[in-house]
């Protein structure tokens, strides 16, 4: 017998509801108590980050929880703080937090690793890959987020610099010149530079802060003036000529960049437009062959 769509996804849904309860309840049984006693504790969360989550990642991420203490033990500190730093090159989406990472990761493969099974059960191959696709869209969100931020970057970074060129020429001095273009231009680019500055009002060297800003960004054009800077610095260049120097180099680059970005969007553009027009003007011109040959067409009828 047939099962619907429906049906099957249910069945899929109960199985990996199944699944992670027995692995809950295997981790409970072999672990000490106290790591038991944690899986019941959860940390304040604020309501209004909660709503800007998506449904789908909302499911996962309680799906996962209770697994969270567990995977946090298996991987070491190196590979935490890798996982920050991709969430932070992203710009920390939905308020996402390694934790948070961590217990979408492990919902998405119970519950979309268990409609695949499902699926590849009922001889569906199609949707079992389809399902199995879904385990990697936190990935494919962090991944499109920090595209856009660095575009975003990208664009507000030119006009950030000659800002802060003419700001350090009128005297002020570095810290305070870019805390006030930092109030004055809100954005992204502000953004990032204002947790640099509270980095160094905690202590921070102004090195190792400008520093932590480059690895948080993958942006070609502000490490080049991160690493401008701090050449800068040392050579006792004055300040605001070479901040004048790095943005006219970093707005040629943007200017490239766009040209690069036209050019990728020149094939898409003729791709849809052949896709869109092609098919009528196929019909068109077949269509006009056809009658123009005046074919006999009664032999479909038993003329």
């Amino acid at each position: 017998m047939s099962l619907s769509l429906p049906v099957i996804l249910l069945l899929g849904l109960a199985a990996a509801m199944c699944v992670g309860l027995l692995v809950w309840g295997l981790h409970l049984l072999t672990a000490k108590a106290q790591v038991a006693a944690d899986l019941t504790a959860e940390a304040p969360k604020s309501s209004g980050d909660e709503d800007q989550i998506f449904i789908l990642h909302r499911i996962t991420q309680r799906l996962g929880s209770p697994l969270l203490p567990a995977i946090k033990e298996r991987l070491k500190p190196e590979q935490l703080q890798s996982l920050q730093s991709r969430i932070d090159a992203a710009g920390r989406p939905e308020a996402l937090t390694v934790d948070r990472y961590l217990s979408r990761k492990a919902g998405e493969v119970m519950l979309y690793g268990g409609l695949a099974i499902v699926m590849l059960l009922q001889g569906r191959m199609l949707f079992a890959f389809l399902a199995l696709g879904f385990t990697f869209m936190t990935e494919l969100t962090l991944v499109s987020e920090r595209n856009k931020r660095q575009e975003q970057i990208q664009k507000q970074l030119p006009d950030f610099l000659d800002v802060l060129a003419v700001t350090v020429g009128a005297g002020l001095s570095f810290r305070q010149a870019l805390s006030r273009v930092a109030d004055s231009m809100p954005g992204l680019l502000a953004d990032e530079f204002r947790l640099a500055l509270r980095q160094m009002d905690l202590g921070t060297p102004r090195k190792d802060a400008f520093k932590a800003l480059r690895r948080r960004n993958s942006n070609e054009s502000l490490g080049r003036f991160v690493t401008a800077l701090q050449q800068a610095e040392e050579l006792g260049a004055p300040l605001a000529d070479a901040l004048m120097t790095i943005s006219n180099d970093i707005r040629r680059d943007d200017a490239q960049f766009l040209r690069r970005k036209a050019q990728k969007i020149a094939p898409r553009v003729t791709g849809i437009t052949a896709a869109t027009m092609l098919p009528g003007l196929l019909l068109v011109i077949g269509g006009g062959m056809f009658l123009g040959l005046d074919i006999d067409l009664s032999f479909f009828n038993g003329g």
